[in-house]
């Protein structure tokens, strides 16, 4: 006989402290051994219902059977509502299964693959979801007369604990402590804190959730309206005042209810991203590098754009003032005609040696894969032969497709397209050739992702000039000197030329190459020009 699973499930913390999946696992396994099966994997469902099929365990086990249906014969289950209590669940399962070459075994029920027994099997699940149904049903109705009278039959909020058996179950504040705390966060509202102050001061008192955790944003939200503290249900579409005692009284409840509402309306939207002010955000200030806001002003019979700094009250520049500095400085950081002619060469220089060393890893492999074709054709032959069986030929020749597959892969990643490279490579340099005009021909998003790459720890700007303490290689490595903005000390430390060329980076536009080869004549040319332009600069001073 063939190789099987099994799956076994209890869906209640009770039965998973019980015997329960113990008796399952071993009657589903006397029967495997019973039938001469081999048991191969058990998937365990631990305290899951099954009214849905969005189960942990049962979707490993319908993903491993897709994958090795052709070495399994059958899934095994305990009783079909183990697997599920739902119709269409079961015969979507079963469809899969029937599909896949697979069975489907109950060891305590016959699901023989006869009209008879595939009608035994749909009359279980449905019957499974009949008796899920009922006792939904009858739950329901416990708890709308449990709310009639006045009693929360569910878990109970901050503040409370639950308390009583079945049928007389209801809260109590959980101590007086606790209930003070949860009182003060209404009363601190109530006494003009916003709600997200009130929740970072009752956090600071000791106020914690359930989980012994602080109680998150969403969660205090929800708490303040919950109407459960001033003494009221509402659910079912009714709205009961309860049985238990109210942690907060209703006046004050109300009150923090219609301070809120009347401050939701006034909220004004604050959003970050303005395409009227494309480098708020960017700009920090030169006098005390706090990040610069933007915004239009009112007045003198105008409407009147600014950057300005929220904690220095005497910053307070024209974005057309601002923007302009900012053109200019992006015009200082671009490539001149010479070094972008010696940057293409020394690109291509390297390109080339990538392309060789990667052809000859392309013709390695594919070197490889001839010999495993040619062995996966040996292995058939000596199967032919009976020197090799048919489960070991198969699981050889398995072994060989996974080796050709990855071969295969591994020789797709060193297939490059030498002319798609040179024109991402032409079009970057063209970028670095003019990055103010890139800039202003560029749309709002663009701006922002092209200023964040050419400026990573933003910009600082003290009225005249802007500063930065890092650039991306590519623009850094051509300048002569930094600004006198920022104190030395934040700089990186001033490297050669040559010794950031070996640090293997080159960042150009939006793409990062990594060059092995940084001997080249192509290199060379551009070591040599920038060194005579920094030479140079200093003969002039």
């Amino acid at each position: 006989m063939g190789n099987v699973v099994i799956y076994t499930r209890v869906s209640s913390k009770e039965q998973l402290e019980g015997s329960s999946l113990e008796t399952q696992q071993r009657i589903c396994s006397d029967f495997a051994y019973r039938s001469g099966h081999e048991i191969i994997k058990t998937y365990i469902e631990q305290g899951e219902s099954a009214k849905t099929a969005n189960r942990t365990e049962l979707k490993a086990l319908l993903g491993y059977v897709s994958k090795n249906s052709k070495n399994l014969e059958a899934v095994i289950v305990y009783k079909v509502d183990r697997l599920a209590r739902n119709i269409l669940d079961y015969a979507q399962i079963k469809l899969l299964l029937n599909q896949l070459g697979v069975k489907l075994l109950s060891a305590t029920e016959d699901l023989a693959e006869t009209p008879v027994g595939r009608w035994i099997g749909n009359q279980l699940a449905s019957t499974a979801q009949f008796d899920n149904e009922v006792r939904a049903e009858r739950c329901t109705g416990g708890m709308i007369d449990a709310v009639k009278k006045g009693r929360y039959v569910w878990k109970a909020p901050v503040g409370y604990i639950n308390v009583g058996t079945k049928g007389n179950s209801n809260i109590t504040p959980q101590d007086d402590e606790t209930a003070r705390l949860v009182r003060k966060c209404w009363e601190l509202i109530d006494n003009g804190m916003n709600i997200e102050e009130a929740r970072r001061s009752m956090t600071n008192e000791g106020l914690r959730g359930k989980s012994k955790k602080p109680i998150s944003r969403a969660s205090f939200h929800k708490m303040i309206k919950n109407k459960i503290y001033m003494g009221v249900i509402e659910k079912f579409n009714l709205s009961i005042v309860g049985t238990f005692t109210p942690i907060v009284e209703q006046e004050l409840f109300l009150r923090v209810q219609e301070r809120l509402n009347s401050k939701n309306r006034k909220t004004p939207v604050y959003k970050k991203d303005n395409e009227d002010f494309p480098l708020r955000g960017l700009v920090t200030c030169g006098h005390c590098q706090n990040r610069m806001t933007a915004s239009w002003s009112t007045g003198n019979g105008g409407k009147f754009a600014y950057y300005r700094c929220s904690k220095c009250n005497k910053v307070n520049y024209k974005k057309e003032i601002v923007e302009g500095k900012f053109i200019e400085y992006l015009k200082h950081h671009s490539y001149e005609p010479e070094f972008q002619e010696l940057l293409m060469k020394a690109i291509q220089e390297n390109l080339n040696f990538r392309n060789e060393a990667n052809s000859k890893k392309v013709k390695e492999l594919e070197r490889e894969l001839l010999i495993q074709k040619t062995r996966a054709n040996q292995i058939v032959d000596k199967n032919l032969k009976g020197v090799v069986n048919d489960n070991l030929a198969r699981e050889l020749l398995a072994q060989n497709d996974e080796k050709i597959s990855e071969l295969s892969l591994e020789a797709d990643k060193f297939k490059t397209d030498p002319q798609e490279d040179i024109t991402i490579v032409e079009h970057s340099i063209k970028i670095l050739g003019n990055i103010s005009e890139t800039w202003l021909e560029s749309d709002f998003e663009i701006k922002k992702r092209f200023q964040k790459f050419l400026f990573p720890e933003g910009l600082m700007f003290n009225g005249q000039e802007f500063g930065t303490s890092k650039l991306p290689l590519c623009i850094g490595v051509i300048l002569s000197k930094k600004s006198s903005l920022v104190d030395p000390s934040g700089f990186e430390p001033l490297t050669s030329t040559l010794q950031m060329w070996h640090s293997n980076q080159l960042n150009y536009g939006p793409i990062i190459y990594n060059f092995d080869n940084t001997s080249g004549l192509g290199w060379q040319l551009y070591y040599q020009a920038v060194r005579r332009r920094r030479r140079n600069k200093l003969l002039r001073r």
